[in-house]
């Protein structure tokens, strides 16, 4: 029964009085009171939220998503699900798998994948590249896949700060891949992250980027970053834009990029390099 904080304007104080006293009639006082509760909290929230966006985007608050607060978050995270908290269904993850990992990421190539958490799209992208970095800035997610991925001697796990690719070589991986990630990294370690992706990629590499679009406005604990910004940032470094969206359709079915609308980035790295400007 969770609704939408501003549709309670769209009825009078006047009725509001009278549906309540026929709610009484009808649940009890309990059950009212109950009611009175959730709808005084959900909208004191609400203001508290706008509060907060309003006064992070005057002041340049980092929020919860500055490289020292995402660290602390996702070693303290329960990662007994693996990631798959964040799956809508099976149907969606099997669509980005095919849509979206299998059509971007290169067969047989160098793969760098930026915080694999549990390791919900490790598994795919080393069926897919012949190599994998594994780069997470939490301790306790390089633990977690180091042992569900023991068995694999094409993967290597490697902690980062936050804004950087320490361990990668110089133009040797084929592509990039985040999701779930850079929904939570701010725009000044994004741009930091975009100039390593121009270090590390090979000329035609490939890079693709879940993000969020409205810099945290609609919440789900996003960053400051906006999908107009994710553009700005990657041209800046020198990539080609090939695409952003923030939903897809697969065999007749569509499919929302996040709850929040997120959006997904796919951006290369040109053959021929002009300098950025």
């Amino acid at each position: 029964m969770k609704d939408i904080v501003e549709n309670r304007n769209r009825i009078s104080l006047k009725k509001k009085l009278a549906l309540g006293g026929e709610v009484v009639r009808q649940n009890g006082v309990a059950w009212t009171f109950l009611l009175g509760t959730y709808y005084a909290s959900s909208a004191v929230a609400e203001k508290a939220f706008a509060a907060m966006d309003s006064l992070r985007a005057k002041r340049g608050l980092p929020g919860l998503n500055s490289a020292g607060l995402n660290k602390m978050i996702w070693e303290s995270w329960d990662w007994n699900a693996g990631g798959e908290e964040w799956t809508p269904s099976p149907e969606w993850k099997d669509s980005v798998v095919s849509s979206i990992l299998k059509k971007h990421m290169p067969a047989d190539g160098v793969i760098v994948e930026i915080g694999p958490g549990g390791g919900r799209w490790t598994e795919f992208l080393l069926d897919v590249g012949s190599r994998v970095f594994a780069i997470d800035i939490s301790e306790e997610c390089l633990r977690v896949c180091r042992e569900r991925f023991a068995d694999h001697d094409n993967i290597e796990f490697l902690p980062t700060p936050g804004d950087s690719l320490p361990g990668v070589s110089d133009e040797s991986a084929d592509a990039v891949w985040s999701f779930d990630v850079f929904v939570h990294i701010n725009r000044p370690e994004t741009e930091a992250y975009a100039q390593e992706f121009q270090r590390v990629l090979k000329p035609g590499g490939v890079g693709v980027l879940h993000h969020g679009t409205t810099g945290g406005s609609t919440g789900g604990w996003r960053s400051n970053m906006t999908a107009d910004g994710m553009i700005e940032i990657l041209k800046k470094s020198g990539f080609e834009i090939v695409d952003q969206f923030t939903e897809w359709t697969d065999e007749g079915r569509e499919h929302q990029a996040g709850l929040y609308g997120d959006a997904v980035t796919v951006f290369r790295k040109p053959t021929h390099q002009q300098t950025p400007s």
